[in-house]
């Protein structure tokens, strides 16, 4: 869903995330500080990413969840997983996000770095939020919950091993769907499913639809390609384990949790999204065919 914001809202200050795996990072952070405060903000680093070796002079530094709730929106320097990485705290925060592409491909992005000057379109109110749904993922070990995350992208459960496969059993609100045999399961989101999923085979979803697809992972037996489910329906994966195998679930590329035998995997829409600063006025269409395009060459 796309909102027109409030023009009149000014913005005072706004969080620079970089990622911090990446070289040349300082520099990204400074050009973009400059512009921030040109447009009249105060710029905040979070304390987390200040190992990019960046001098913290003219900065606000604070810890990541005072700077989630000081911050009138976030400036993501990186590619999507940067971004990925950051939805999980900016969602609970209703914190904006401007994805500006340093990585590959950049789906979730919204600008390159030289079309970085076009920021100012936030200051002049110029801008839509795109909210997208986001998966709250548990698991469940007898009566208690031993892990818990939310999605922006979508959650894996999946063997341990490339010469072990799983038994996955699927539930829906409690009741059986199916037995997957093969590799694992992505269970994913509209934004989930131009990535892992739609590698996998899976359908492309747009954000507005907002269903829940399942798709097995070189399942073993005949099977359908994905399963599409409302997102009001809470999915349940069950694993059976046999053969040694070892079974992660792992959400948006983070590190993955060994589950063991009796684990419960519970995914169902989060009560929060991630919302994305649009400034183009491109469409989901014309920005998947811009970016798969830029993928094949």
């Amino acid at each position: 869903m796309t909102n027109r914001q409030d023009r009149r809202r000014p913005i005072r200050k706004v969080l620079i995330w970089p990622n911090t795996g990446k070289n040349g990072m300082a520099y990204a952070v400074r050009q973009t500080a400059e512009l921030v405060r040109e447009f009249g903000a105060q710029v905040i680093l979070a304390e987390e990413a200040l190992n990019i070796g960046i001098k913290t002079e003219g900065f606000l530094v604070y810890p990541l969840q005072k700077a989630m709730i000081e911050a009138d929106f976030i400036i993501v320097l990186g590619g999507d997983g940067t971004i990925l990485a950051m939805a999980q705290h900016a969602a609970p925060h209703h914190v904006p996000i401007l994805g500006v592409n340093l990585g590959h491909v950049g789906f979730l992005s919204e600008l390159e770095f030289p079309e970085l000057r076009q920021i100012e379109r936030v200051f002049q109110g110029e801008y839509t939020i795109d909210s997208r749904m986001m998966l709250d993922v548990e698991v469940l070990r007898g009566r208690e919950i031993v892990y818990r995350t939310i999605a922006l992208n979508e959650a894996i459960i999946k063997t341990g091993s490339i010469f072990r496969i799983s038994l996955l059993d699927v539930l829906c609100d409690r009741e059986a769907v199916c037995s997957l045999h093969g590799d694992g399961v992505i269970i994913a989101t509209p934004t989930g499913s131009t990535a892992y999923s739609l590698a996998a085979g899976g359908p492309v979803i747009e954000p507005s639809a907002e269903n829940i697809s399942v798709v097995p992972i070189c399942a073993h037996g005949v099977h359908p390609r994905s399963y599409l489910f409302s997102p009001h329906r809470e999915i349940c994966i069950s694993p059976r384990f046999f053969n040694d195998a070892t079974i992660f679930v792992s959400c948006d590329g983070r590190r993955g949790f060994q589950l063991t035998d009796g684990d419960r995997v519970f995914v169902r829409k989060a009560p929060f999204c991630t919302r994305l600063l649009r400034v183009k006025g491109k469409s989901f269409y014309s920005l998947l065919s811009e970016k798969l395009t830029n993928e094949r060459s």
